[in-house]
């Protein structure tokens, strides 16, 4: 720890030194042109004010104006001079990254008069905007009823989300950006990120009543932003320039059951009624039975109460969901202002789990002092977290980690007839409870020099910890004791498989940003980011078989990474550029085994093995430093206006991700011992080997991925109403680190590790067509249509032997599939009608509609391609036929009220209004007796539960589309 804070104290004094540190990159710039109505001549020197930051500027000798460094909201820009009547422009929005144009016409008076105010209009197209993005403001937060980021994030076009939810899909990623993984996306919050690095995992679980903005960049980005290849997610906090705001809610979602098919408990399921007193009295009956003459009726009351679930698991539909989130903000001072949130959720699952809730919370905020109308300081952070015995959005659920991700299930019960339908702790194969913890607080100072430049330094810290154990000792620590089995086979009332997962990893972080505007034309940002880790991680499963195998993941790490970056926004009034290059560089710092094939120098001819020993016993192998991997990515966006309608944009950039510690740092192995003192040791003096099991083996050379990105699109304004939108893009990744090699020993070839390489590469083309509704009525709706292509394959060898062995290398060969999700077709949309508060039609002196919302949000896909061939037909295409297509409806209905004259607001929001239910692609012979009986029952047609025989309603359906889910809410705002 000494080691790292002398390195961030360097760093530091180094960036004072060159005074390349400033803004924070979530803020936006007005600039304009004031005007005599009478002569069309620029206007020197006129006063341009916004209202609630008390900052402002003058124009120049041309008449222009700008003002940097503006939060993003809603403001009132107010122009005065002496001889002419004040203007005011109300309603002028600021978004980040973004330059509002706000132009003003003064006319001349020779009495001093109130003045004028105009509401600014929105325009339909942002002409400096040469990329995709998405702005979420807080607005349609709160009017669409999303209840977290994601939420939000999978509306828009480009995101997709694969929440299937079943047992049998786990270990697969379930995000997708524009074809890409999500794993290749970061997360800001006010342009801090909050990706822990270790799996790329990054923190969503912040408050949304504390969002003014998320920007969601997909289609390339300009040079300050990193770390990401796919997208970056930029969420803003609200800032209040004056007064104290507020908002306070609580949520409930009632109990009930939100699963296919009736309770896992029910006593009409077939384990409970073909085991009732007759099944029992045969039993007694049968010489062959193990209860050949026992008492029927004290067989049946044994099996009733083995087979009886403790109130965790059996009152899984009794527990309704709760959550409250309470958020104040605003100005104590002129100089003093802030932002406090929490949040807490009494999660519950939806299937039954070894725990009765999941409960989640986060508590957020800052403290802003002005020490002068030029320098500022914010302290601020987070701490989040949640309790799950669920799936969660960890990529440690994926490939990411390794084989372990795919056999490893959480303890639910989403199978009917489940092995550990009765008890899931020490079940086989079953991950313990997770208890995740994240923590973030920062220092940022920010120091405007004039009124074209400004700089601001950050110092930060982000912890993640994480721990999947037996928290609670529930299940003997030992492996010797046989599981538990019920009267029927079927169930294991007790087992003792141990496994757990630990990590904790820590981030430290200086960021400087240095912004400057040179010239009306050029906005110049250059500036730095450094950033040192400290993690370690622990997995461990051991089983009992004919001997004791202890199977591990054990490794920490103090690697370092950073960037430099310099970018320049020339705006011109037909032409808007976007050029930067940044560099990034990480390195591993560490001194890695020389010898890739025998990291413990467990063989007797690897250097470093102990003079005298077997095989198998690890020695002090030779080692090499890692050495500094560096990338240079040039960036180029376009922004052109064709007509006045009509704008072109267009975007280049080589865009790297450093992949996640784990690939790098990884080090599984196996040993056999029974001494809890050095089982989690891969050099203690007992017989180890690597293994491939439990993750991947750490490539000391693994290096960038990379992509390069090509879009372009045109915005279209049709009727000052509508936004069109059409882009097409394409995504060439190379140096993928997903190529997946076993790496053999020379003499000894029982086990093997797993290493990855950057021999992956991906090819991604799409198109996204979106449609947005600029109405000054009641009603507004979007509408989006996607489809892209994707492709990925691997080159390399899937076995390599070390120099020596008598197996020879096996190439890959060619090595190149479809990629997930390409070539469906999705429609996403939403319709919003809202009537302001004291609007509305009026009725015997009452406005009933006023501050009415209501929000109807849909999608559809195209359904999932699969082969097929009747009987009697010989061709042999593969996926010749698609299965049904998936939508869903949901809505969302809120109404305000005055009490007391403060605000409270009403609402119910319904996922899967029409509760809509679609079966899941079948396979094999399930699909084939689904497709040729067609005059049969679903129960005569589909599966059916093995064991306990009856139609499996429970797994028909996909969970893409789940039943329907009533959430109840009440907001006090103020």
């Amino acid at each position: 720890m000494i080691k790292i804070l002398k390195k961030i104290t360097v760093i530091f004094f180094i960036s004072v030194l060159f005074s390349m540190i400033c803004f924070a990159g979530n803020t936006g710039k007005i600039a304009g042109r004031v005007t005599d109505k009478a002569t069309g001549e620029p206007l020197v020197g006129a006063n341009v004010f916004v209202q609630e930051l008390s900052t402002g500027a003058s124009t120049d000798v041309n008449g222009e104006f700008y003002i940097l460094n503006i939060p993003p909201g809603t403001y009132t820009v107010t122009v005065s001079m002496v001889g002419y009547a004040k203007v005011s422009k109300s309603n002028v929005s600021i978004i980040i990254d973004r330059t509002t144009t706000a132009n003003f016409v003064l006319e001349t008076t020779l009495i001093e008069v109130e003045g004028v105010v105009i509401v600014a209009e929105r325009p339909v197209i942002d002409k400096d905007l040469t990329a995709s993005e998405q702005i979420v403001t807080g607005k349609v937060l709160e009017n669409s009823g999303a209840k977290s980021i994601q939420d939000a994030l999978v509306t828009l076009p480009g995101i997709f989300s694969d929440n299937s939810n079943l047992a049998w899909q786990r270990g697969s990623t379930k995000g997708y950006v524009r074809g890409s993984s999500n794993v290749q996306a970061i997360v800001m919050v006010d342009n801090l990120s909050v990706n822990s690095g270790l799996v790329s995992d990054n923190y969503t679980g912040f408050n949304t009543s504390t969002i003014e903005q998320i920007s969601v960049l997909t289609g390339g980005y300009n040079a300050e932003y990193g770390e990401g290849r796919s997208a970056v997610v930029n969420i803003v906090s609200k800032e209040a320039p004056k007064g104290i705001h507020g908002t306070l809610i609580t949520r409930l979602r009632p109990a009930g059951i939100y699963h296919f098919g009736r309770n896992i408990y029910s006593t009409e399921n077939n384990d409970y009624k073909t085991t009732g007193i007759d099944y029992w009295t045969q039993q007694s009956q049968d010489e062959n039975s193990r209860f050949y003459q026992l008492s029927p009726d004290s067989l049946l009351n044994a099996w009733r109460k083995q087979t009886t679930p403790n109130d965790a698991l059996g009152k899984y539909a009794e527990r309704p969901e709760y959550e409250y989130e309470g958020t104040v903000y605003g100005t104590v001072t002129d100089e003093l202002s802030f932002l406090a949130s929490g949040r807490f959720k009494q999660g519950v699952g939806i299937f039954p789990q070894a725990i009765p809730y999941n409960p989640e919370f986060n508590i957020q905020g800052y403290i802003n002092y002005k020490f002068s109308p030029e320098f500022k300081v914010r302290v601020g952070g987070f701490v989040g977290g949640y309790e799950s015995a669920d799936y969660t959005s960890s990529n440690l659920n994926t490939s990411e980690m390794g084989q372990e991700a795919s056999w490893l299930a959480p303890m639910r019960i989403d199978e009917q007839y489940a092995r550990a339908k009765y008890n899931l702790f020490g079940a086989p194969f079953r991950q313990w409870p997770e208890l995740r913890r994240w923590y973030q607080l920062y220092g940022k100072a920010t120091h405007i020099i004039n009124n074209q430049s400004f700089y601001d330094i950050t110092f930060s810290y982000l912890k993640d910890n994480l721990d999947r154990s037996d928290r609670e000792n529930r299940i003997a620590d030992t492996l010797w004791l046989p599981d538990v089995v019920s009267m029927h086979p079927r169930y294991t009332l007790q087992a003792y498989y141990h496994t757990w997962t630990k990590n904790n990893s820590e981030s430290f972080q200086l960021k400087g940003d240095y912004t400057n505007q040179v010239t009306k034309t050029h906005n110049i940002k250059t500036g730095f980011t450094f950033k040192v880790h400290d993690f370690y991680y622990e997995n461990y499963a051991a089983e009992s078989k004919s001997n004791r195998v202890n199977e591990m993941n054990v490794f920490d790490g103090n690697p370092y990474e950073g960037n430099l970056y310099i970018q320049d926004k020339i705006e011109f009034p037909g032409l808007v550029v976007n050029i930067g290059l940044r560099g990034d560089f990480f390195n591993q710092n560490r001194n890695a085994p020389k010898n890739m094939f025998d990291p413990l120098a467990f063989q007797i001819i690897t250097p470093g093995h102990d003079p005298g020993a077997p095989l198998g016993i690890p020695g002090t192998p030779e080692r090499v430093r890692t050495k500094l991997q560096v990338a240079i990515a040039p960036r180029l966006g376009i922004s052109h206006p064709i007509s006045e309608r009509a704008v072109l944009h267009f975007v280049y950039g080589h865009f790297y991700q450093r992949p996640s510690w784990t690939k790098m740092f990884g080090f599984p192995f196996v040993n056999y011992t029974t001494s809890w003192d050095s089982v989690l040791d891969p050099y203690a003096k007992q017989t180890t080997y690597m293994d491939e099991w439990q993750g991947y083996y750490g490539n000391s050379k693994l290096g960038y991925e990379k992509t390069i990105q090509y879009e372009l699109g045109m915005d279209y304004n049709i009727a000052d109403v509508i936004k069109l939108d059409v882009t097409g893009y394409y995504k060439d990744g190379s140096r993928e680190a997903d190529v997946i090699t076993g790496v053999y020993a020379a003499t000894y070839s029982s086990t093997k590790a797993l290493m990855v390489s950057n021999s992956g590469y991906s090819d991604v083309r799409g198109i996204e067509t979106k449609i947005d509704s600029r109405f000054n009525g009641i009603i507004n709706f979007g509408l989006s249509h996607e489809i892209y292509w994707s492709f990925n394959g691997e080159v390399g060898y899937s076995r390599l032997y070390e120099p020596g062995s008598q197996s020879v290398d096996v190439p890959k060969g060619l090595r190149q599939e479809s990629g997930a999700w390409g070539d469906y077709q999705r429609i996403k949309g939403w319709v919003n009608l809202f009537i302001d508060k004291d609007e509305g039609p009026e009725i015997v002196g009452i406005k009933p509609l006023s501050n009415l919302n209501v929000f109807v949000n849909f999608w559809w896909r195209s359904g999932d391609p699969y082969t097929y061939h009747a009987p009697g037909d010989i061709s042999t295409e593969p996926n010749n036929m698609r299965w049904f297509n998936y939508y869903q409806i949901d809505l969302n209905i809120s109404k305000g009220f005055d009490l007391f004259g403060r605000e409270v607001e009403l609402s119910v929001d319904i996922k899967n209004l029409f509760n809509l239910k679609f079966l899941r692609l079948l396979y094999d012979d399930d699909l084939a007796r689904y497709l040729e009986n067609p005059n049969l029952s679903d129960s005569e047609r589909l599966p059916k539960t093995y064991d306990f025989s009856e139609p499996n309603i429970w797994e028909w359906y996909s969970y893409e589309v789940p039943p329907r889910r009533f959430y109840f809410q009440i907001a006090f705002k103020f």
